[in-house]
């Protein structure tokens, strides 16, 4: 870790440059403070050691440029200087006779602190990536403890129509519907302010008066106190499947009327004849009886006459971007005479409770684990691969998981779940980039007496063997700087060797490349 940065040393004394150049990849070296200035504006070094003792001026300036950046000042026991390097703002102050224990130590120091900001730098990258993925394919906002917006993303300005400057800072009940009852918002609150989340599907309100329904997930999000600080909402549109649902059961209560009308038609008629000749009471009943079956007959035509309408609407207004679902529905329109819906149904209904779990997923994959815990490895795996199975299959790339039983193991869920999306994602990525035609990624899990293996292999032809060696170095990647810091498979391997006391590896095989992860077991 500590020879990945670089290091600018202004000053004359050699007898510090053999310590200094085992802390660092490159060593900038000079005497002139002209000179000295021209390589920190150009090179821009990680670290810089003054040891000139003469000019705590050009300190505060290197300071003023780069403020984060480390500044070391070796110089004599005087407390003058002492304060003027206090007031130029420099980081470190060692006095002379310098003891090279106090070097080094100050050293490790600075690396640790850059490091940490390069993980804090990748951890954020991450985040905002994961917050993209969100905010592109839902419909989410943010508010303060009293109900106050935040934040809202683009999504949710299309379907209430306001814009962004007209939700933040405004109560979220500006989309609040006047037909839902106070009730239901008690309870809801009472179920968030216990620190607890919230589902369910929400009647709103937008702009222009129309009505809008989602199906909802509020999360509070609590501080190291564990104390409320905000509120995050993630919704997804399902206005036309209540609405069509709505359309439905106004069907059958008007169904159910015409019914009761009919038989109370009848009820009147059988008596009315009744009353006209007792003597004809067999006459009538037959007459009665007759009358009953032809309105009963009728009454079923009508009623299924109701019903095509009915399925006609549910196909040609049920157009949601949703492919199967919309395929679905398209046979519900196709096979409506020809048999029952309920299949259908609970077949639609279940790609519904998928796309509910997909969300649930997520937030728990983004929710670090505190504490390690007793996992199942298999459902684990199965978790990470709904994240990624619908980019997965937009490009064709088939993942086979191979188990024959579901051992568990010991450690930190969601890092491993981390650490399968990296080595999925980085095989994910070859075989694109390689246009290989059969993309194929498999998981073989495999249980051992004394630990369990799992190995991902892939069939895009393996790792160049000139970069083997280095591939689980920080900062290393075949990818473009947009694409990849060189930091995803470096964390992976300290999550599993470090936080989980595992082995990761890699080795290249006829087909690809295969990552090999090796746990205790729990």
């Amino acid at each position: 870790m500590k020879n990945r940065f670089t290091i600018l040393f202004i000053g004359k004394e050699d007898a510090y440059i053999p310590i200094i150049k085992g802390f660092c990849k490159e060593l900038y070296q000079t005497q002139k403070l002209s000179e000295a200035f021209e390589i920190f504006q150009k090179r821009n070094p990680d670290i810089v050691i003054y040891a000139k003792d003469d000019n705590v001026a050009f300190c505060k300036k290197l300071k003023e440029q780069a403020p984060a950046t480390p500044l070391l000042y070796i110089g004599q026991k005087d407390a003058q200087k002492l304060y003027e390097a206090l007031e130029a703002r420099v980081d470190k102050y060692l006095l002379l006779p310098l003891d090279t224990k106090l070097l080094q130590a100050s050293l490790e120091e600075f690396i640790s602190q850059l490091f940490m900001q390069k993980a804090k730098e990748y951890n954020t990258f991450m985040l905002h990536q994961y917050k993209n993925a969100i905010d592109s394919s839902n419909i989410v906002s943010k508010t303060d403890i009293n109900g106050i917006i935040t934040y809202v993303n683009e999504e949710f300005c299309k379907i209430s129509g306001y814009s962004k400057e007209e939700l933040i800072g405004k109560n979220h009940n500006i989309v609040r519907h006047p037909d839902v009852p106070k009730e239901h918002f008690k309870r809801f609150w009472d179920t968030i302010l216990a620190k607890k989340i919230w589902k369910g599907t929400v009647k709103n309100r937008a702009k222009d008066g129309s009505t809008f329904y989602v199906n909802t997930t509020v999360i509070p999000i609590l501080d190291w106190n564990g104390d409320i600080v905000e509120f995050v909402a993630i919704r997804y549109d399902v206005t036309e499947s209540v609405k069509l649902q709505e359309q439905l059961q106004k069907k059958e209560k008007e169904l159910e009327i015409l019914n009761k009308e009919l038989e109370k038609r009848v009820e009147e008629k059988t008596k009315q004849l009744r009353q006209l000749n007792l003597t004809l009471e067999k006459r009538i009943k037959n007459e009665v009886a007759k009358n009953r079956e032809k309105d009963r007959m009728m009454f079923q035509q009508a009623r299924l006459a109701s019903l095509g309408e009915m399925l006609g609407n549910i196909a040609h207004q049920w157009r949601q971007p949703l492919m199967e679902l919309s395929i679905l529905l398209y046979k519900m329109k196709k096979l409506s005479y020809k048999k029952d819906l309920s299949e259908l149904y609970e077949r639609g209904n279940s790609i519904l409770e998928k796309m509910s779990q997909t969300i649930s997923d997520f937030q728990n994959f983004f929710s670090p684990s505190k504490k390690k815990e007793h996992f199942n490895i298999v459902e684990s795996i199965q978790n990470t691969y709904t994240i990624v199975e619908g980019t997965l299959k937009k490009n064709g790339i088939t993942l086979k998981l191979c188990y024959t039983t579901e051992p568990l193991v010991y450690g930190y869920k969601n890092e491993f779940s981390q650490v399968i999306l990296n080595i999925v994602s980085n095989a994910k990525d070859v075989l694109i980039e390689r246009n290989i035609e059969k993309k194929e990624i498999i998981v073989q899990i495999k249980e051992c007496p004394d630990f369990v293996r799992v190995e991902i292999e892939d069939n895009a032809g393996g790792v160049d063997k000139s970069i083997v060696d280095k591939i689980f170095e920080p900062y290393f990647t075949t990818k473009s700087t947009k694409k990849g810091t060189g930091l995803g498979l470096y964390m992976s391997k300290m999550i599993i060797e470090q936080s989980m006391g595992g082995e990761l590896k890699l080795k290249n095989t006829k087909r690809g490349a295969k990552f090999i992860i090796t746990l205790p077991r729990g």
